[in-house]
This record gives structure tokens, C-alpha cells and sequence, in this order.
């Protein structure tokens, strides 16, 4: 046990602030491309669901198809679950359509079909397509059609304010350095909630044609490695090979901004020969080796709301971090809402895991070795075999994730919420479960079942999508609220694209040029 996450623990009691339930707050982002009997569908997005540019809880990711879930902030775990049950369930009410519950999508044959999301014509909305355009050219449209879920969190200002206090230091520094802390021991212990939650050992034939890879074939129509939990995450997934450089470390703002302003500000040679027009047409915003801040990959970001307009990146030099994003959470196939409270307590559990535990800098040579775990946990996490590196010696995966659980359990003493605190204890010895036995995992299953069922990766999850849709619909539940929403952002809209603005070259100018 580390005597520092002991003392951390110690410390918030001494604050009077040791359920950390109380004093956090969460947002879930959930992805899903809209289907049709196991194909892509081709519909714009739905009229009912509202503009996806000014409607804040449905929008779209990269295609038209590709549907974003959006609930809002909430400091209560179960009305932030409620949310996201309410929208699924207005969605599926609304359409003929299903969603497809897997973060890899369906075969899709041919990429230039893939519908491209739209925003309408006002400047906003073409700067949202356009980075869209931009990434079809970098990465392909295929690699834009995986799925997740995105969970944002923070911790209430109690928190470091009594913390900042005790220890001598201002808020707004102290608040800075402790969430790059959470953000470092995130990423050196991500390849956990990889294992846990990965559930993607598989890909369509489709989904890999023209990309080289390491994968076997499972069936006519699929491919697979037998010990792999995430393949979205790798380099099939969200994986960029031109982004590989970038070493981010996460130890300091200011260091994570001027790496941020580098990859914003830098031009990538691949990208820099494409250009940004064709026949006068923008194919991309620029020729830097990330187009805007977004386009960063990685499992975990520092963020802050920002106003219409507003740099992420300013927002964060002038104001600080305000939340974590994490992005490294595949959708749960087997659930029809893709996260289940037990794997968000968990979650959120780790992540106060990480902000307590003892934590250094980050050097390029740790560096490499998050990144190999990554990559291995990706590529053969269920392997029993396989070893992990790390600054203190080489673990084997199962070893390392069983320490780390223990010393999670210790938190049990401070959550005060019994109704919390059993799922919590349930959520704990699950995920100790998939440890001893990598069968029990989302991705062991998943490929067992689609083994002995003798079935194809679309067929397999088209039956499911249906089971989904029509469990959800048993719910009957009141969302006039977001009918109304939806109906108000069609009005919002029709404004946006009723402005005079300026012309798009003078507005994106002036936009890309805004970083400080």
C-alpha cells in the first residue's frame, strides 16, 4: 500500500470532505452510429432530434450517422445515468432506426459512402464540417465511425480549495497541479480500464481493407486477435501515427499548452503537400499536425467549458483546468445504454485513485513505457503471460491490477451513501472477477460468444441492437423536456443561419490565428 495515497486519504478526512461522491460532478458523452438492419445508415440526422448544431444534449461526431448523446453536468451519479436513459430512449421513440451498441462499427464496404455530418451554412456550422472534411483526408472516414463513451469529471471546488489551504498554496495553482496529477497517473494506469471495459477483439474485414495490421481471420467476414480487449484504441481505432511524436507529459500547464500550441501551430508534411483548398474547394483547416485542439488523441484530457467562439487553449492558459475528459471507455455491448452504474463508480472511484496516489513527473523514457502497455493491453490484455513495464520494475498484468484494486478498496470507508457504497463493494469484486478470470471481461465474452454461436460481427450485433431497442422502449419514459429542447434549438438555428457574418475565409482566419 502507498503510504502517500494513505496520507491523501488521511488528509481529507481531516477536511471533512472524505465521500468524494459528495464533491464531484460528472457529464457522459455517448457515441453511436444510427443503423439499419446491420448497415450504416444513409438518413441526414433525424428533424426530431433537433439541430445538431445548436441542440447541446443530440448532436453528431463525424458523420451524419454517427449520433453524440450529450447529458449535462450533474453532481448526483444516478439523475447523470437517468439523463442519458431519457435521451436514449427519446431517440429510439423517434426513429425507425437502431443504434448500434458496439464502438466498431458494421462492414461498411465503402468509406465514400459514409455521410460527412453537416451543420447548415452559417460560419460556425462550415467550421464544423470542415474539420470533419480535414479528418476524412487525414485518417480516413472508416477510422471515424468507431464509437464510445466520453465521461467528464471534476471535483467540486471544496475539495481543493480546504486542500490549496492546508497546503500553503494558492487555488487556482493547486487545482492546475492536481489535476495533471490525476491526468498522469490516469495514463500510466490506464491500460487497466482498458482490460476491465475493452469490447472490441474484433473488426469487420471492411473496417481493416487497405490498412496494414496484425489481425487473424475469424470468419469470412471478420477478423480478431484471441487475447485482445480494445482494438478501438489502437491503431485501427484512435490510434494517429502522426501524432506519435508528440510525447505530451501532462507535468505542468504551461509545458502541456506550449506541446498544445506546437502540434496546433506546426505543419505536418503529409498534410502540409495536401494543402487546404482543392479547386478552390477547403478539404481541411490547415496543414498543422493536429487541425484544432480535438483532434489530439488520447485517453484522458484536461479541459474547461469555453464560449461560443473561444480557443480551448486560451480558455485553459487564462482560466485553468475546470474537468477531465476521459476517452479511453468503450460502449458496453451488453448494455443497452453502453455504461451501467457499477462501471461509472468505478470509474469515477479510480479517478479519485489517481488525484490521491503518489506521482512524479513524467520523462520521455515513462513516456514509451505507458504507451508499449497501452499498446499491449490493446493488442493481448487477456494474455496470462503478458508483463507490464513501469519506473519501479515489470508486473505481470494480473499481479498489477489486483494491487491496484486492493488499494482502491480503501475507499470504501469514504463513501457514505450506502446505496453508493453497494455498488461500489459489487462494482469492486466484478472487476477483481474479469482480473482472475479474463473470460469474464466484455471483450472474453464478446468473442466467446460470437465463436460458439458461429454467427458474423454484423449479425451478432444487429441482434442485439434490436433486444436493445426494444427493452428501452418498455420504459415509457416523460421526456417532453427534451422534445422541447429539440423544437427550441430548430428555432435557434434558423437564427444562426438568418445572421449576416462575415465571409468564411476572413472568419476561419481569424479563428485559427486566435491562439495566444
Amino acid at each position: 500500500m502507498s503510504n502517500k495515497f494513505l496520507n491523501s486519504l488521511e488528509d481529507l478526512d481531516s477536511l471533512n470532505l472524505s465521500d468524494f461522491i459528495k464533491i464531484s460532478q460528472r457529464g457522459i458523452e455517448k457515441e453511436n452510429l444510427r443503423s439499419n438492419n446491420s448497415s450504416i445508415s444513409l438518413e441526414p440526422h433525424p428533424k426530431v432530434y433537433g439541430s445538431s448544431l445548436t441542440n447541446s444534449r443530440i448532436t453528431t461526431d463525424f458523420s451524419e450517422a454517427l449520433i453524440e448523446l450529450v447529458t449535462g453536468p450533474n453532481k448526483d451519479l444516478n439523475n447523470c445515468l437517468k439523463e442519458l436513459e431519457d435521451i436514449v430512449y427519446f431517440c429510439l421513440k423517434n426513429t425507425d432506426e437502431d443504434f448500434w451498441p458496439a464502438s466498431i462499427p458494421m462492414s461498411i464496404e465503402d468509406e465514400a459512402t459514409i455521410p460527412i455530418a453537416d451543420y447548415g451554412n452559417s460560419n460556425s456550422g462550415r467550421l464544423k464540417k470542415l474539420y470533419r472534411v480535414g479528418l476524412s483526408h487525414r485518417y480516413g472516414s472508416m477510422m471515424q465511425t468507431v464509437s464510445g463513451i466520453h465521461y467528464n469529471f471534476s471535483f467540486d471546488d471544496r475539495l481543493f480549495e480546504q486542500w490549496a489551504k492546508k497546503e500553503g498554496e494558492k487555488l487556482r495553482e493547486f487545482k492546475d497541479k492536481k489535476y495533471l496529477s490525476l491526468v498522469r497517473n490516469f495514463r500510466r494506469n490506464a491500460w487497466l480500464i482498458t482490460y476491465l471495459f475493452g469490447c472490441s477483439p474484433i473488426v469487420p474485414k471492411a473496417f481493416a481493407k487497405g490498412r496494414e495490421h496484425s489481425l487473424k481471420e475469424l470468419n469470412s467476414k471478420d477478423l480478431y486477435l484471441e487475447n485482445a480487449t480494445c482494438l478501438r484504441m489502437g491503431e485501427l481505432g484512435y490510434i494517429s501515427k502522426s501524432q506519435d511524436n508528440l510525447n505530451i507529459a501532462y507535468n505542468n500547464l504551461e509545458e502541456y499548452l506550449a506541446d498544445l500550441k506546437k502540434a496546433l501551430t506546426t505543419d505536418h508534411p503529409r498534410y502540409k503537400t495536401l494543402g487546404t483548398k482543392v479547386n478552390d474547394e477547403y478539404i481541411q483547416l490547415n496543414t498543422a499536425i493536429i487541425q484544432i485542439e480535438n483532434e489530439y488523441y488520447s485517453s484522458i484530457r484536461p479541459k474547461r467549458l469555453v464560449a461560443s467562439g473561444e480557443r480551448p487553449i486560451n480558455a485553459l492558459r487564462d482560466k485553468g483546468i475546470e474537468y477531465v475528459e476521459i476517452r479511453a471507455l468503450d460502449n458496453n455491448i451488453y448494455d443497452p445504454f453502453g455504461i451501467s452504474d457499477e462501471t461509472a463508480i468505478f470509474l469515477e472511484s479510480f479517478l479519485f485513485y489517481c488525484l490521491l496516489s503518489e506521482d512524479q513527473p513524467c520523462e520521455q523514457d515513462e513516456i514509451r513505457k505507458i504507451q508499449s502497455n497501452w499498446g499491449n493491453v490493446v493488442l493481448s490484455g487477456r494474455d496470462e503471460d503478458l508483463k507490464l513495464e513501469f519506473k519501479d520494475g515489470s508486473f505481470f498484468l494480473r499481479d498489477k491490477a489486483t494491487r491496484i484494486i486492493n488499494e482502491m478498496s480503501y475507499l470504501e470507508s469514504r463513501i457514505d451513501n450506502q446505496e453508493y457504497k453497494t455498488i461500489f463493494k459489487k462494482s469492486l469484486e466484478t472487476q477483481q472477477n474479469k482480473v482472475n478470470d479474463s473470460n469474464k471481461t466484455p471483450s472474453g465474452k464478446l468473442l466467446k460468444e460470437i465463436i460458439s454461436s458461429d454467427t458474423t460481427w454484423d449479425k451478432f450485433t444487429d441482434d442485439i441492437a434490436k433486444r436493445h431497442k426494444e427493452e428501452i422502449l418498455k420504459l415509457k419514459r416523460e421526456v417532453h423536456y427534451l422534445e422541447k429542447q429539440a423544437s427550441e434549438s430548430l428555432k435557434e438555428f434558423s437564427r444562426k443561419e438568418a445572421e449576416e457574418e462575415k465571409d468564411f475565409d476572413s472568419f476561419l482566419a481569424e479563428y485559427l490565428s486566435a491562439i495566444e
